[in-house]
């Protein structure tokens, strides 16, 4: 009798183990959306890596933008911190 609990018992761990990895199973969180330069609010910018409130108030006073390389162009950011962000913003095509 002890015998067959025992067995029961293990038979149950194994179930149990695996099935507990498909419910718990790790997901890769979405990336989030990039931001658009010419169109975000100053808060949206703000949150970006390494943006500071006055680099994002003078993001936003050099719009419009055809390219982020705008940004050092025009030298609103570094090089450095445009690369920081730059997986982060978008700048589309405008539809004329």
């Amino acid at each position: 009798m002890a015998r067959r609990v025992m067995l029961g018992m293990a038979l149950a761990t194994l179930v149990a183990v695996p099935a507990c990895g498909f419910i718990h199973r790790h997901r890769e969180p979405t990336p989030p959306k990039a931001i658009d330069l010419n169109h975000a609010s100053l808060r949206k910018i703000e949150q970006l890596p390494g943006i500071t409130p006055s680099m994002a108030r003078r993001i936003v006073d050099g719009r419009p933008y055809s390219t982020p390389d705008d940004l050092v162009d025009r030298g609103i950011l570094t090089r450095r911190e445009l690369d920081r962000i730059l997986d982060s913003v978008v700048v589309p095509e405008r539809g004329d």
